[in-house]
């Protein structure tokens, strides 16, 4: 064990043996050591022998303070600040402040924090705000006692809780929960013996009736390491956790099936911890707390897409969750979009308090606090909440949890009940359904389109005549991004620097988040068992022959086609493979081209880099498109179109309105349109050619002059070919408003 619990275990024997000096150094040393707890009961045998010290009091004030003693470290701070009056010890008074809410004094609390607010010069500063802050927590605390509270809040039994620490509960898949805790042997005065065992980690816990059972390390624990704060990734194959070797904290990451562990990368410096894995608008995201610059202040909540073992992206949450203060513990309810994390700085009832978030049109409401009894005059940390259900649970060391060492000393683990589940639950579809799904998952994928993947100059694989690549779209992505800084040493003028780093914002990282939203509905379709194909057309600037842009192209189109094969897990391969079992299937089917497509305007003389490589210009001609989506026809089909319905939205009368569709011959002959017609002569319909080769395609443009009258509208074209079905009908909706 180590030398600061050997003394507290040896501290009666040795009481009346020993100086001041000697207690004051081994609660120096204890301090250091983060033994908060041992530190206290050093400079508490130090303060029965000096108990006028004021540098004993603020020792022991902190000590206490940092171990959870809130009355001890209220008690130290008043002491403090009388007799100090702000001059040695300044933070005196706010401490103060927030022990009282910490203690559940709000009526001392509010004098104390108007009086750090009146003291307060700068009254834009961190410690002004939260002043204020904690004033109006003081007047919310007064209103929600007075409160009917709805929300049960329930303390969960031993063996799942301890007299140790459990926190981060997050339920698995099966309804067991998967907990962090630092667990011990207790010697007889109630202090944990120090072993070499004697590390937080991750458990789990299996429900048994209205019991738990007594939690076992899950998925494995390695001596010397702390491990905290699981999460899975979407597709439960990967355990993203914090792990502590040494002092060192980040986030790693677990192959369940190999049992590998590795760093996550792309997080950058900084401190990062408490992960969280969600599905945000069809993108794969986790959430984590990291203090790297960038943030609002303190412990911020920051967001990135994740990609198995790395991230990418990963920004400050958008809206108004961070403070200048600390925020953490993030959990995103995907079902109700509501974030549920925990602030030090927003109004509360004292300590962390749980605060909610609505998620809309891309970012996070204003932070609305949870109420009681889920919040608590201490800290209450780790919300997760199911909004299917209603059921959650949430971390704190509120008076009733398991403590030996004082009230409020050690965290557990409660349940928590909604009154009802946030989101309503709508029965199974009947089975005659089925085919309107269909048809909504493929309009849901059609409206992503067209998806635009950008590229760095002759990415992937520069100077290769080869047409295919090893590469995935997501890398040659963070290569790009990794480039930036050329671009802008390239770019001199400003404002074309400003206009690059719009284009790579909104454009270049939209087309990744919409490739992986689009994933997503393909792995739904997949799983449906359809049969959908993908036609991607590649792009290119015009520095090179076009033979040589047109094996480009193919390498683009590969990269994006061998990230599809990674994602979930390679849950797509078979489909891709044309091996699954339920007959779905994924197809691409590259349409590139080169240079004759590129838009004008754009260089092509080798010397002129800043236009011909490092320009928007240039930079926006190096895509891939994926530009329609088609549902491959059943047996017999041999014409197709990419989509039979538009929905024109609202259209001003008189207003010409222009939609593209495409037709495709799927027979093994050339397949002839033999007649367009309308329903009436405001809609046109012309074909870019009336005969399509085997295999091929041509576009149909269709033109409504805007001529109807005001309210719904719907307007027909018939496309009568040669080929089965015979004749297709398309159809054009929208609503009518007046000039």
């Amino acid at each position: 064990m180590r030398p600061t619990l050997l003394l507290i275990l040896l501290l009666p024997s040795i009481l009346h043996g020993q100086g001041l000096a000697q207690w004051i150094g081994w609660g120096d040393a204890a301090f250091a050591r983060g033994d908060h707890y041992g530190a206290s009961r050093f400079y508490g045998e130090a303060l029965k022998r000096e108990p006028g010290r004021m540098v004993l009091q603020w020792k022991q004030a902190e000590a206490c303070r940092l171990s959870d003693q809130y009355p001890e470290a209220a008690a130290l701070y008043d002491r403090v600040h009388r007799k100090d009056m702000g001059r040695q010890y300044p933070e005196a008074l706010r401490w103060l402040g927030e022990m009282q809410l910490c203690a559940g004094d709000h009526t001392a609390a509010l004098a104390t924090w108007r009086k750090v607010l009146q003291k307060e010069k700068d009254k834009g500063s961190r410690t002004a705000e939260r002043a204020a802050n904690a004033i109006r927590g003081c007047a919310l605390a007064d209103s929600l006692a007075r409160a009917t509270p709805t929300i049960v809040v329930e303390h969960l039994p031993e063996p799942l809780n301890s007299f140790a620490s459990e926190f981060a509960a997050r339920p698995d898949s099966t309804g067991a929960l998967v907990l962090s805790s630092l667990r011990g042997e207790l010697a007889d005065d109630n202090t944990v013996v120090d072993t070499t065992a004697y590390h937080v980690a991750v458990y789990r816990s299996v429900p048994a009736g209205k019991a738990w059972g007594r939690p076992i390390h899950y998925p494995d624990s390695v001596p010397g390491e702390d491990r905290a704060n699981g999460t899975w990734s979407l597709d439960g194959r990967s355990f993203y956790f914090t792990r502590c070797i040494d002092g060192t904290c980040g986030i790693a990451v677990q192959d369940l099936a190999t049992g590998l562990v590795r760093p996550l990368e792309g997080l950058g410096d900084g401190h990062h911890t408490q992960p969280m894995v969600a599905l945000v608008d069809g993108v794969e995201r986790i959430f984590l707390t990291s203090d790297r610059s960038g943030g609002a202040g303190g412990t911020d909540l920051w967001w990135a897409r994740l990609n198995g073992t790395s991230v990418a992206d990963p920004y400050p949450l958008p809206g108004a969750v961070n403070t200048m203060g600390n925020e953490a513990c993030p959990h995103f309810d995907a079902a109700s979009g509501t974030l549920y994390f925990s602030s030090d700085h927003l109004p509360g009832l004292g300590g962390y308090d749980i605060f909610t978030s609505a998620f809309k049109d891309d970012v996070f409401s204003g932070p609305v606090h949870a109420g009681v009894p889920m919040n608590s005059p201490a800290n209450d940390l780790y919300p997760v909440m199911d909004g299917r259900t209603g059921i959650g649970y949430l971390t704190s060391n509120r008076a009733g949890s398991l403590a030996k060492k004082g009230e409020t000393c050690c965290s557990d683990i409660y349940r928590v009940r909604l009154p009802e589940p946030l989101v309503a639950q709508e029965p199974a579809p009947p089975a005659p359904d089925t085919i309107r799904t269909a048809q909504q998952r493929l309009a849901d994928l059609r409206s992503k389109l067209p998806v635009r993947l950008f590229f760095h100059n002759d990415e992937p694989d520069p100077r290769s005549w080869k047409r295919t690549t090893d590469r995935s779209y997501p890398s040659t992505f963070t290569d790009y991004e990794a480039l930036l800084p050329k671009y802008r040493a390239e770019l001199r003028d400003p404002a074309a620097m400003a206009d690059f780093e719009r284009f790579f914002i909104e454009e270049v990282r939209q087309g990744l988040d919409d490739l992986n939203a689009a994933a997503v509905v393909l792995r739904e379709a997949m799983e449906q068992g359809q049969r959908i194909e993908l036609v991607v057309r590649g792009f290119a600037s015009p520095l090179a022959k076009s033979d040589y842009n047109a094996n480009l192209s193919l390498r683009r189109i590969q990269s994006v086609v061998n990230h599809l094969r990674t994602i979930d897990g390679g849950f797509l391969i078979p489909y891709l493979d044309g091996t699954a079992p339920n007959g779905g299937s994924l197809t691409i089917t590259p349409a590139p081209f080169g240079e004759e497509k590129a838009a004008s305007g754009v260089s092509d003389a080798l010397g002129d880099v800043e236009r011909s490589v490092y320009s928007v210009e240039a930079a926006r001609e190096r895509r891939i498109e994926i530009e329609q989506v088609l549902e491959v026809p059943q047996e017999g089909v041999t014409v197709q179109v990419d989509r039979t319905l538009v929905d024109l939205g609202r259209i001003t009368i008189g207003e010409e309105q222009k939609v593209r569709f495409h037709l495709h011959n799927r027979g093994a002959r050339p397949l002839r349109v033999l007649d367009i017609g309308s329903d009436c002569g405001c809609t046109t319909a012309t074909p870019g050619s009336n005969v399509i080769a085997p295999g091929g395609s041509t576009a149909l443009d269709v033109t409504f002059n805007g001529r109807a009258p005001e309210g719904s509208m719907m307007r027909r074209i018939q496309v009568v070919t040669d080929g089965e079905p015979p004749e297709i009908l398309l159809t054009l909706t929208g609503t009518m408003i007046p000039d």
